[in-house]
This record gives C-alpha cells, sequence and structure tokens, in this order.
C-alpha cells in the first residue's frame, strides 16, 4: 500500500504536515509514504519518522522522480497539502484511488487582512485544516503537534559545536531571520536582548539558514555573541539538532519557529504584520506569543508587504524587556513543573 502526500513548500508549512505523516503511519503502519517537496525544502520532511521517501520537486525543468512514481505506483491516496497549480498539476500525473485537497478559507482569511471590520476572529489551525483533507479519507489525527527527533549524528554534532555541555549551561536560541525584511524584529532590538540575556547568566546561541547570515552576523556584531555561538546553516538537520538542544527559542513568525516548537524547544513568537489568529502560532505546551494586537494587523497574510505607516509599530514598539521576560517566564514556569 503506498501513499503520497504534497506539500511543495515553504519550509514552516512543510513542517506543519509531520503530524498527517505520522497519522498515515499510525493507520496503516505497512504502508509505504512518500513526500512530494520542492528541491530546496526537500530535506525538511526527510527529518519525518513516517515518510520512507522524499522526491524532490524542480519549479523549472524536469522532474523525473515524479514521473518514475507516475508510470511505477498506484497509490492507495494522495493527499495535496497545498493546493495550487503547481501541486495539482503534481496530483493529476499520480495514480491513486483517492485524492484530497486542503482547503483554504480564503474569504475569511481576506476578510481578516483586508477587511477586519467586517469579521475579526481565529481562524483554525493550519494543521487542522491539513487534518479536515486526512479526514476526508476516513481517519484523523491522533496528536496536532509537529514532532521532530533530529538525527543522532547532527545531535552529536551540535553538541560538540556548542562546547559538549562544558562550555556552559544549555543556550537561549535567538533567531533573528526570516522569509521578509518586513516581519522581522528589529536586529537592534535582537542585539540587545542578547545582550541582557548574557548579563543575566543566560548563554545565547544566534540561528539562521545562509539566507540570514547577514542579519545573523549584524546582531552577532551588535551584541558580541563568541563565534563559536553564531551558527549559519542550510541543512534542516543541522538546525534542528542545535534549536533541540536550546531549551528556549526566541524567533520572528518564521519556519524556524516551527522547526523550533518541533524538536521540543518552548518558543518566544513575536508577530507584527502577521498574526497568530491566522492560523500559524506554534503548537505545543509553553509556548509565548507575542503581539501588541494593533488595529492596523495582520495587515497581510505572509507579512511581506512594506508598512503603510511612517515605522513598523508592530515589531518596533515591542521591547527587548518584554521579550526577555517572556524568555525568564519560560524558565519559571519549567521550574515548576
Amino acid at each position: 500500500m503506498h501513499f503520497a502526500v504534497i506539500r511543495l513548500s515553504s519550509f514552516g508549512d512543510i513542517v506543519l504536515t509531520e503530524p498527517v505523516t505520522r497519522a498515515i503511519k499510525a493507520r496503516f503502519p505497512g504502508a509505504r509514504l512518500y513526500f512530494i517537496a520542492r528541491t530546496d525544502y526537500a530535506q525538511v520532511p526527510r527529518l519525518f519518522e513516517a515518510v520512507d521517501e522524499v522526491v524532490p520537486y524542480a519549479k523549472h525543468g524536469a522532474n523525473p522522480g515524479i514521473g518514475n512514481l507516475a508510470g511505477s505506483v498506484e497509490f492507495e491516496a494522495v493527499l495535496d497539502l497545498q493546493n495550487n497549480p503547481r501541486s495539482r498539476r503534481v496530483s493529476a500525473m499520480l495514480r491513486s484511488r483517492r485524492l484530497s485537497r486542503y482547503r483554504r478559507p480564503v474569504v475569511r482569511r481576506f476578510l481578516s487582512v483586508k477587511m477586519p471590520w467586517l469579521w475579526r476572529g481565529e481562524l483554525r489551525h493550519t494543521i487542522d485544516l491539513y487534518g479536515d483533507a486526512l479526514g476526508r479519507l476516513g481517519f484523523g489525527l491522533e496528536d496536532r503537534r509537529p514532532r521532530i527527533s533530529p538525527p543522532e549524528d547532527a545531535r552529536a554534532e551540535a553538541r560538540k559545536r556548542l562546547g559538549g555541555g562544558a562550555g556552559g549551561p544549555a543556550p537561549v536560541a535567538l533567531c533573528p531571520g526570516g522569509s521578509s525584511e518586513y516581519k522581522r524584529w528589529p536586529e537592534t532590538s535582537f542585539a540587545e536582548l542578547a545582550l541582557s540575556l548574557s548579563a543575566s547568566g543566560r548563554r545565547v546561541m544566534l540561528l539562521g539558514s545562509e539566507a540570514d547570515r547577514s542579519v545573523v552576523e549584524a546582531v552577532a556584531a551588535g551584541s558580541g555573541t563568541p563565534e563559536g555561538l553564531v551558527m549559519v546553516s542550510d541543512e534542516a538537520a543541522d538546525l534542528a539538532a542545535l534549536l533541540s538542544l536550546a531549551p528556549v527559542t526566541v524567533t520572528n513568525d518564521s519556519g524556524l519557529m516551527h522547526l523550533a516548537a518541533a524538536v521540543g524547544s518552548r518558543v518566544v513568537a513575536m508577530f507584527g504584520p502577521t498574526s497568530p489568529s491566522l492560523g500559524f502560532a506554534p503548537l505545543g505546551p509553553g509556548h509565548k506569543v507575542l503581539t501588541l494586537g494593533l488595529a492596523c494587523s495582520p495587515c497581510s497574510y505572509h507579512g511581506n508587504r512594506p508598512c503603510r505607516l511612517a515605522r513598523r509599530i508592530c515589531l518596533e514598539d515591542l521591547t527587548p524587556a518584554e521579550v526577555e521576560h517572556a524568555v525568564h517566564a519560560i524558565y519559571s514556569e519549567a521550574a515548576r513543573a
């Protein structure tokens, strides 16, 4: 028996599909599960324990891997968790007994962002919408929270890079990057937070992808973070392993926010032009979501549009002291648990 999950992009959205893959394997332990993702994100589903094979999809050019599947495998079911023209073309190539697609809350999403005076409510979490697609196949999610266990060799290397535990306490991870400059907390605020956390006795690690390098290095320069605690990598396994060693992660609304939550780090997540009410808040116990809840937020769905105001009040007015308070609150709650 064969199943296929299609989620071509992006990083965080793919992380959120992990519970679906686990639910399929729990229901059909002997099934072979394929995951189709864009080539630049294919590393992410390779971290999922339930996925047997990842098939990369190239936006431009040939896709022999998908062609081979189309010619050799008949699927019990295909789940299209992207539901855009590209994913529809991929699903149309595959032979399957059943096909179920993710359904976006298009109208409510539009009202939330464009006409909040008509409707301002909570959209269902994206994971639950993925679960609806699974439910149309006759079963649902048993556990909504994404769970990722980094490979042990990656964890061993992460421990080595962090000093093997001998260099001090487990670090707080600061992830100042993100897919859009408009939804990133200011670099100066991250640097001030890093300095204050260090002064209070917390060990700080700066972490990001190669696309985040300039932002990470700017925060490192502004905070004096030691070079050995500045980590930049495009390897999803490396990022997952490093985040798994951080009890707390401070992050923008980004893919690393979801990865941190999935590996068990407790997240302090900052939302500005986007909003947790749009269905992308980190799932799991102990997370803190910080948003000023301004009347003009959310002003875009993906946070990729310039602010219409003179400055980004939604993020610039969120102070390092408030974020640090959330970090210490997580440690206090964990100590009492």
